[in-house]
């Protein structure tokens, strides 16, 4: 199983490699969303405490917004994300970070150098919102997918995604009224 870990990272690191980090952009012309996309996995999050797809029950929307430490947008829009974290968090709204440039590439386990990158990362822009590492179920339900940091996707109560995937860095503004409007969707 580490290898099978190690053979995606490498894959997904790969594709990153050749993908900047970008801005503004939805997916266009995607496949039809899987039921569930996050509705089964197991990981860790930052602090090493366990986290699965439990962490959905209550919500009526979660933002998962798939990161790096080397992504200037991804860090940039994280003072924002935070800041809408805390307003929303009485309106069943979370947001979750992931992380995927914190898994040693060669040997498939977390790079502590890199945690502590992202860690500080995490403190210094205000995102005190959950975040959680890359782990087997996650790159099988959608990390392998992932082609360019920051993507964001928006998952319901029961892991199932709701509306598009985007790639790119919003504003604050940009981001409110997406949330809005897929809180609509699923109230």
């Amino acid at each position: 199983m580490k290898k099978l870990l190690i053979l995606i990272a490498l894959v997904l690191v790969f594709m990153l490699s050749f993908s900047a980090c970008g801005e503004d952009e939805k997916i266009e012309n995607q496949p039809p969303v899987a039921q569930g996309v996050l509705s089964s996995f197991n990981s860790t999050d930052i602090d090493t405490n366990q986290v699965d797809e439990s962490v959905f029950k209550g919500k009526k929307l979660t933002m998962i917004n798939i990161w790096a430490t080397y992504c200037g947008p991804c860090i940039n829009e994280m003072p924002a994300l935070g800041k809408i974290s805390r307003e929303y968090a009485g309106e069943g709204f979370q947001i979750i970070g992931i992380p995927v440039d914190v898994i040693d590439y060669y040997t498939g386990d977390v790079s502590s150098s890199q945690l502590s990158l992202a860690k500080e990362i995490i403190s210094q822009t205000g995102a005190d919102y959950l975040h959680i590492l890359p782990s087997d179920s996650l790159y099988t339900a959608k990390l392998n997918q992932v082609s360019s940091v920051p993507e964001t996707i928006f998952v319901d109560e029961n892991g199932c995604q709701v509306g598009e995937s985007y790639i790119g860095s919003r504003s604050e503004e940009a981001w409110r009224a997406i949330i809005d409007e897929l809180m609509e969707k699923v109230s």
